[in-house]
């Protein structure tokens, strides 16, 4: 197909435009693909301990290997908001031969690495 002399894109400031708006969105691009979450498990095996300390300390445990995970990628673990562990916990719950309670924690978390 022949143009005849006639530009696709007459006006310079319309590809001034363009190539500014590409390099923008690839500069984007590039910023939003480096930030991952790594999620991480954690067990506390079975505990005389209650059932909110299982879980924190569940919580805790996939908070380090989370952590952990984004360090050994070459990245740096973003700090929770307010300093406030966030995850969740299933537990398990028995009694031993005495009757005292025992716990088993489950506990997920993700962590944000930058």
């Amino acid at each position: 197909m022949a143009t005849d002399g006639v530009r696709l894109l007459p006006c310079v400031r319309m590809k001034r435009a363009l190539g500014a708006s590409a390099f923008l969105a690839a500069m984007s691009v590039g910023v939003f693909a480096t930030a991952a979450e790594y999620p991480g498990w954690g067990d506390t095996g079975w505990v005389h301990t209650s059932r909110r300390e299982c879980c924190n300390s569940a919580i805790a445990i996939a908070i380090d290997y989370s952590a952990q995970a984004c360090v050994n990628s070459g990245g740096v673990p973003r700090p929770f908001r307010d300093g406030v562990q966030r995850g969740t916990c299933q537990l398990q719950w028995d009694q031993d031969a005495a009757g005292g309670m025992l716990y088993r924690c489950y506990g997920e978390a993700t962590t944000w690495c930058r």
